[in-house]
């Protein structure tokens, strides 16, 4: 079955986009991936999803902490250790990608 997942942070201040074929990328290989971290996730949830959530992130980190476009954090993720490709190789595909926009103007100085 494929799926799509679609994460926003923030208020749309980054998006990433997913089609994962949940034929290809099963409960058994998210489980792997889940217990291979130390995550913190939802142990009664869908294990796709919950590993969904942390590609989600990661994927956010790499577009923002690189400036990375969608070719640059699938890239990435052939040498991340622990995660799977993102070109739909193991049932993965990152269609979509904004990194977050620091910006100074949203600092605001607590006291001096």
């Amino acid at each position: 079955m494929i799926k799509q997942y679609n994460y926003e942070y923030g208020f749309a201040e980054a998006t990433v986009s997913f089609q994962v074929d949940t034929d290809v990328f099963t409960a058994e290989l998210a489980n792997e991936t889940l217990t291979f971290f130390t995550w913190d996730y939802d142990k009664d949830a869908d294990p796709v999803d919950e590993v969904m959530k942390k590609y989600a992130m990661e994927a956010i980190k790499q577009a923002t902490f690189n400036n990375y476009s969608e070719y640059g954090v699938i890239s990435a993720f052939e040498d991340n250790e622990g995660f799977g490709r993102l070109d739909g190789s193991i049932g993965i595909t990152l269609l979509e990608v904004t990194g977050y926009d620091f910006d100074e103007s949203e600092l605001t100085l607590e006291s001096e």
